[in-house]
């Protein structure tokens, strides 16, 4: 029997997904639509599976994974081949490692290469083509698992004489404490500062709940009557209440994963039982090819987007991305997946006059045709790969410039012990001529220019560091007085990379600032989020109270001048001399401005 209604929550939870990728800033948690989809889908096997227990007391097994693969591999596949078949031409920063992605992709485990690498879904230097396959992994391991754990609940109850009661009562029992244990797991490994949040996000056993949490459902609705719900005035309020934590969760915040995830979850559930329990319930059409367009959509938007805004930027590429998506959602739907599973070609529009295939005369060619697919896409992905460098560009030049840095830190320390040294041979140093002697700490940001910043500011010294944190601002000034090291101007160009709440870390840098130095706040700019960015509104609150803080409003550079960020991640603007230019003027009239305001304690 079909569930009506299934449609507009599958419909529901894939336009959240596409938002959020296309418009992070917008749609902050539109990836909750990938939980409603796991709750579904664990909902949907399992409802299928326990009918099929409680008519032969089995599974088979055989036919459940040929059904699942030939619903599944058909679209990976032409997604594999035709971006495998374009990556040829695009930024080679796309391509690093490219066979070891394809490989992940293609074996369904591209979360644990997310995992291997230490990635995280928002932070990267370049976007991944095959990111998105990272919930597919996720959802395939679950078919694989699930069905042999219903088939040892069913033989431990097969001579049961209350077979079906028995069943049922075991395998809700087992869902449940597959469920606390999921979500115990995710809230523990969140609370643990020193696990990275990609690996909650995209770990299996932190992701099960949502499967279980459906396959629980399913149990339930076999096993208890439900009367009429009222349909659309439920739906309503549960689609409203899933849109607003899109709109005020996010990736990094740690309700997302504690609340969140457990909230979208349930949610879900009600969204299934009120469909469940409206048998007459309208199924308009439209709902229901779009909904057999989902998956599709899903598999093809993420590197037609990513391919196509690499050469066609902001709106017309977006627009484009979308166009040749619905091309190849089509193809795929109607002319692929049929000829790959034998059947025949889906029309778009109904004719009984359509022209069939035959399949018998046509078999071998077709056969060939997959198999040459799948020879090529391995052969040119490690080819691509091979021509490919080991690292992005971006992750090159920071490698590069910390390695400058670390030089450029024991000339420091050198002329340090020399000044010691002249000083107790009996010769007193000025340490302010030329100016005062000034330090800036920062992340991988700044490192793009470092070089330029030193050459032109005098006694300017940069210590930057890729993912550095806000948070270690007060260590980092400690260490550096403590060393010597410590200009009598502190500069602050941290923020991207803040954990917690970001008003507290500064607290603790203007407590830390020793007395008769002074402190420039560099606010932050990152177009993947809402402006002003959050550590921007700390800073400004913060450099209010102290009359030592001065303000260097880089955010609202950014923000005025979006070129400096064209062709970027949205954070770094390495190689833009015209934002390296405009960086180091308004770092120059900070420096002016701050001399002369007092020094902290003054």
């Amino acid at each position: 029997m079909k569930i009506k209604g299934l449609d507009f929550i599958r419909v529901f939870a894939i336009l959240l997904v596409l938002s959020y990728h296309f418009f992070p800033e917008v749609l902050p948690a539109g990836f909750l639509g990938v939980n409603i989809l796991f709750v579904l889908s664990g909902f949907l096997i399992s409802y299928h599976l326990i009918d099929e227990i409680h008519k032969t007391k089995r599974i088979d097994i055989k036919n459940f994974y040929f059904k699942r693969f030939i619903r599944i591999f058909p679209p990976v596949l032409l997604m594999l081949f035709l971006t495998t078949l374009f990556a040829i031409s695009i930024n080679k920063d796309y391509t690093v490692r490219y066979f070891d992605q394809f490989i992940s992709a293609f074996s369904f485990n591209y979360n644990y290469f997310e995992i291997l690498r230490g990635g995280s879904y928002e932070s990267q230097f370049i976007r991944q083509l095959f990111m998105h396959t990272w919930s597919l992994a996720i959802e395939v391991h679950f078919y694989i698992i699930w069905p042999l754990i219903l088939l040892l609940i069913c033989k431990k109850n097969e001579n049961n004489r209350a077979f079906k009661r028995k069943f049922s009562s075991n395998f809700m029992d087992i869902c449940l404490i597959l469920y606390l244990i999921s979500y115990i797991l995710t809230f523990i490994l969140t609370l643990n500062k020193s696990i990275n949040t990609g690996f909650v996000y995209f770990f299996d056993l932190t992701r099960m709940g949502s499967f279980v949490i459906g396959s629980l459902l399913a149990s339930f609705i076999k096993r208890f009557s439900i009367k009429e719900l009222p349909y659309n005035k439920i739906t309503l309020i549960c689609t409203g209440l899933i849109a607003i934590l899109a709109l005020t969760l996010s990736y990094d915040s740690k309700i997302t994963y504690c609340v969140g995830f457990l909230l979208t979850d349930l949610i879900s559930s009600i969204m299934i039982i009120v469909a469940y329990s409206n048998k007459n319930l309208y199924e308009d059409k439209i709902m229901k090819r779009f909904s057999d367009y989902t998956y599709g959509l899903y598999i093809f938007h993420w590197p037609s987007f990513v391919i196509v805004s690499s050469f066609v930027p902001d709106t017309k590429g977006l627009l484009l991305s979308i166009l040749i998506t619905i091309l190849l959602v089509l193809f795929n739907y109607h002319i692929f997946e049929p000829i790959f599973n034998n059947k025949q070609v889906r029309p778009i529009i109904k004719d009984r006059n359509t022209k069939k295939i035959n399949y018998e005369k046509y078999r071998v060619v077709f056969q060939i045709s997959i198999i040459l697919m799948i020879i090529v896409s391995f052969s040119l992905a490690h080819t691509i790969s091979n021509a490919s460098s080991d690292m992005v560009g971006l992750e090159k030049e920071i490698l590069k410039e910390s390695i400058l840095q670390d030089i450029e830190k024991i000339k420091l320390d050198k002329s340090q012990v020399d000044i010691i040294e002249e000083e107790n041979n009996g010769f007193s140093l000025d340490k302010n001529a030329n100016g005062p002697t000034i330090t800036l700490l920062g992340d991988s940001v700044i490192l793009g220019n470092r070089e330029l910043l030193q050459e032109s500011i005098n006694k300017l010294y940069v210590n930057a560091e890729g993912s550095r944190p806000l948070e270690s601002g007060s260590d980092l000034m400690k260490q550096m007085k403590s060393e010597g090291n410590l200009g009598q101007i502190v500069i602050i160009a941290l923020g991207t990379n803040a954990q917690v709440e970001p008003y507290e870390s500064l607290k603790k840098i203007v407590e830390t600032l020793p007395k008769g130095k002074r402190l420039i706040l560099i606010t932050c700019y990152d177009n993947r989020y809402d402006q002003p960015h959050r550590v921007s509104v700390a800073m400004k609150k913060i450099a209010k109270k102290y009359d030592f803080i001065t303000l260097m409003e880089w955010e609202k550079e950014g923000i005025a001048h979006p070129e400096y960020y064209q062709g970027t991640d949205g954070v770094h603007f390495y190689g833009k001399q015209d934002a390296y230019q405009a960086y180091l003027k308004l770092l120059e009239k900070s420096i002016n401005e701050s001399l002369k305001n007092p020094a902290k304690g003054e």
